[in-house]
């Protein structure tokens, strides 16, 4: 192995408070490393996400190294100077992350367990990837617990299947996946479990109900009741998970595959209207509305329609609620209407949010996800526009001003 050098004085006492250490790497970077200290065998690594680290794990990584358990965090945004962002986890050097794991085990730990959100799961699987081909007949690094992992290569067009990344296709590690509910990847659980478990993991799903995406690492002050509460759970969650993962025979990885470092880029977005590039025919969409009545796309044909899919814990679903409004206030008189498809929320959720803001639009419940899925819609908010003739002719993904005059014309064009 490349030699190493350790900028610091050997861990001694207990530090469940952490302290920073840097470790520069034989490729001469300095990482920078959050420690919490129980002198225990298992570590827990995290991993940033690709917004990088608040200070919302701090109070899990004490109550893990109390527990018992040591905890490292690697500070990758601030260790390589990279701005916090979609394109940031892309950016980090596995090597150095391979030769921290590396460092681990010269410490005595028997395990170590990766601890992720959104992009940086694909951080994690590729550095286990990585250090599995380079030691194969180790098996330390022992699992990855992922919150809301973001596995999907690029963006898909709207109407698209998602491609996922390569390293989530030749997974063998055990992985604990937990999803809140008011997040993206919650009505998306059993595709991304049967992704992983074809690349040879085992997979265990603890979805939460009620519960806010990115609770596990915000501010105690920006959380509700619910969240606070698995939050104070979380320490229980981890160690049961990963006495669950214990349990588990890893398979091999499959030697002679590289995966590609490049991942397919997202397209860009204009403020306008995207001609749609799927099939003009749309999947079929019957649901109840919050007044429990039953819509039928079908029963549109000879008016011009536009669905979108929203969240009311989506900030950018909400940002464009009043545009929305305008829009359809602005073609009142025109054959043309706009139905609001929820995302997953009871109505004792929505209505309390109807009580905050002006939204006099059709909602309708996807309460499991079946719209989600048959429409192929994977960020919200999504848009789809359709003709008199009930054919897709235009799609969005993401938050626009509707009412602007050329989104308007857009919209008198087909009417």
């Amino acid at each position: 192995m490349r030699q190493i050098f350790i900028i610091f004085l050997l861990f001694s006492t207990l530090s469940f408070a952490g302290e920073n250490i840097d470790i520069e790497s034989s490729s001469k970077n300095t990482i920078s490393l959050d420690v919490y200290q129980s002198n225990g065998k298992v570590l827990f690594l995290y991993l940033p996400s690709e917004r990088g680290f608040g200070n919302g794990y701090v109070p899990t990584a004490q109550q893990l190294a109390f527990s018992g358990v040591d905890v490292w965090a690697a500070d990758l945004h601030e260790s390589y100077m990279i701005s916090e962002g979609r394109s940031s986890i892309d950016k980090f050097e596995i090597n150095d992350i391979v030769e921290i794991i590396s460092i681990a085990k010269t410490k005595g730990y028997s395990k170590v367990f990766f601890i992720t959100s959104g992009r940086g799961a694909k951080l994690a699987l590729r550095t286990a990837f990585e250090f599995q081909k380079k030691y194969p007949k180790s098996n330390f690094i022992s699992g990855h617990i992922f919150h809301s992992p973001h596995l999907i290569s690029g963006a898909p067009l709207l109407g698209e299947e998602a491609r996922y990344i390569d390293s989530a296709k030749f997974s063998n590690l055990p992985i604990y996946i937990i999803l809140p509910q008011n997040s993206t990847k919650f009505l998306r659980s059993e595709e991304i479990s049967n992704t992983l478990k074809k690349g040879g993991s085992s997979v265990f799903t603890h979805l939460l109900r009620g519960v806010s995406g990115g609770f596990e690492m915000r501010a105690e002050t920006s959380l509700t009741e619910t969240d606070l509460k698995y939050k104070s759970d979380l320490t229980d969650i981890y160690l049961n998970a990963i006495q669950l993962m214990s349990t588990v025979v890893i398979p091999k990885i499959v030697k002679n595959i590289s995966l590609n470092k490049v991942e397919t880029k997202s397209p860009l977005y204009d403020p306008k209207l995207i001609p749609f590039q799927g099939n003009p025919a749309p999947p079929e969409l019957i649901l109840s509305s919050i007044n429990d009545k039953t819509i039928n796309i079908n029963d549109y044909k000879g008016r011009v329609v536009l669905i979108n899919f929203w969240a009311s814990w989506c900030k950018p679903c909400v940002k464009e609620i009043p545009s929305l409004v305008r829009l359809y206030e602005r073609l009142s008189n025109e054959p043309f209407d706009i139905l609001t498809v929820n995302i997953g929320e009871d109505k004792k959720s929505i209505n309390e949010f109807l009580n905050k803001i002006k939204f006099d639009l059709p909602i309708l419940l996807d309460t499991n996800g079946v719209a989600v899925r048959d429409w192929k819609v994977y960020a919200y908010p999504s848009n789809f526009v359709l003709d008199k003739q009930g054919k897709i002719r235009y799609a969005y993904r993401g938050a626009l001003e509707w009412d602007s005059d050329n989104i308007v014309k857009e919209f008198e064009d087909l009417l």
